[in-house]
């Protein structure tokens, strides 16, 4: 329930051409109301300074002023990151994937600025509406908008540090919105210059905890992964200080996503920033989405499934497989299920496949998943030996697209495997 004795009444007009609707929603820090921009002729959404604790609302309805003289000077440092966050925001505005500023300005002795209005849900409400997480193709497609969105932010030398469900927007024709910069910084921060400890337990990495912790675009990867994390479990990890005291987290391949997938998030979540994975976009290609030209666009699917509650279709058996050919032996085909990774190997304790006889496999030596949302297959070499490809190595520890019927070798001429399509 919104405070009505603090919020703008309806029809109050600001900066001379933006008409309020109605409360949007009420925080902390400020209020949101829906409004109308009278000279550009579309809807908006108008975000006011109003730090809870810090001002009041005057008698005449509009006008802002400090409960008390000692709040003056954390007022002031308030407008300050007020309008610094409408600066970033509207440099940042080419960037699809984060919300738009349209304009700022300073009027009722407060702070204001116009942004682009969005209709949808928050991704935290979207998985608690989904149950137990959201599904793998949806999960790796909003990743792959929001990691490419996000490079291109720390290329704008800032750094989001409040990535979190709660700040991230699914609209309803499918596009992926980031919101809330309140929090940003520059990536050229002063060694000794202080950082504000503003964050949200679960999501905020170690270095976020301290006024001196180096932070940076790790920072931005560890909340991102906690994010996939709750995207795909449900379930937030642990406070950065609970897992410095040993509280652990439930691996990802636990809940039977593939192991690249899992092994990626354990890096990209590791307590010591100089351990974890340094860049996002070392982070996508390590998940296997730097190249996104394959994966389809539209969204309309997933969001009318969840959003509207129009019931799942039943998936049918596995429509691919994977077929291993030994030299001597006859060729055996085995199932390859939608977006489930499928290990090879020779020891059964670490393979749903076993290829037998030959030394130059190793015990885990890949895991093959066919993406059915890209509609593509991929392979993660996971050997000592190696995969090959027409004579030519695949890098160790990266996911790689590979074609139906293309033959690859497990570490030596003796033994491969084809993936593909059944008839």
């Amino acid at each position: 329930m919104t405070d009505s004795t603090v919020e703008l009444k309806s029809q109050l007009c600001l900066n001379g051409k933006y008409i309020i609707q109605h409360t949007l929603g009420v925080g902390g820090f400020g209020i949101t109301y829906a409004a109308y921009d009278m000279e550009a002729k579309r809807n908006c959404a108008v975000k006011e300074l109003f730090p809870q604790g810090i001002v009041t609302r005057m008698m005449d309805g509009m006008n802002v002023a400090v409960v008390s003289t000692d709040k003056q000077e954390t007022f002031e440092h308030s407008k300050e990151r007020f309008l610094e966050e409408a600066e970033i925001l509207q440099s940042l505005n080419p960037v699809k994937e984060v919300v738009s500023v349209y304009d700022f300005f300073m009027e009722n002795g407060t702070c204001y600025f116009v942004m682009e209005y969005l209709e949808g849900v928050t991704l935290r409400k979207l998985v608690k509406m989904s149950g137990n997480g959201l599904p793998y193709d949806v999960v790796m497609d909003t990743v792959r908008k929001l990691g490419h969105a996000l490079v291109i932010v720390h290329q704008h030398n800032f750094f989001h540090r409040d990535i979190s469900p709660d700040n991230i927007i699914v609209t309803g024709n499918g596009e992926v919105k980031l919101i809330d910069f309140g929090n940003a910084k520059t990536l050229s921060q002063d060694a000794n210059q202080k950082l504000s400890v503003v964050l949200k337990p679960g999501f905020a990495p170690l270095e976020q905890y301290s006024l001196h912790g180096k932070q940076g675009t790790y920072t931005d990867v560890y909340s991102l992964a906690c994010t996939i994390y709750y995207m795909m479990t449900a379930k937030k990890i642990p406070d950065a200080l609970d897992r410095t005291k040993g509280k652990a987290y439930q691996k990802l391949k636990e809940f039977g996503y593939p192991a690249f997938v899992s092994d990626t998030i354990d890096k990209a979540l590791m307590i010591k920033y100089t351990e974890r994975i340094q860049t996002v976009s070392t982070f996508l290609k390590c998940l296997g989405l730097a190249d996104d030209q394959n994966i389809p666009k539209d969204q309309k699917a997933w969001l009318t499934k969840y959003v509207h509650k129009v019931p799942e279709p039943q998936l049918s058996a596995a429509k691919r497989y994977i077929q291993i050919l030994q030299v001597g032996k006859a060729e055996v085909k085995y199932d390859l299920p939608d977006n489930k990774g499928i290990t090879i190997g020779r020891v059964a304790q670490f393979c749903d496949i076993v290829v037998e006889g030959d030394p130059h496999i190793s015990k885990k030596h890949c895991e093959v998943i066919y993406d059915a949302k890209g509609r593509r297959f991929l392979v993660l070499d996971q050997s000592s030996n190696g995969l090959y490809i027409n004579g030519q190595k695949l890098p160790h520890g990266q996911p790689v697209m590979i074609k139906p019927g293309q033959l690859i070798m497990l570490g030596s001429n003796s033994s491969g495997f084809k993936v593909g399509e059944k008839v």
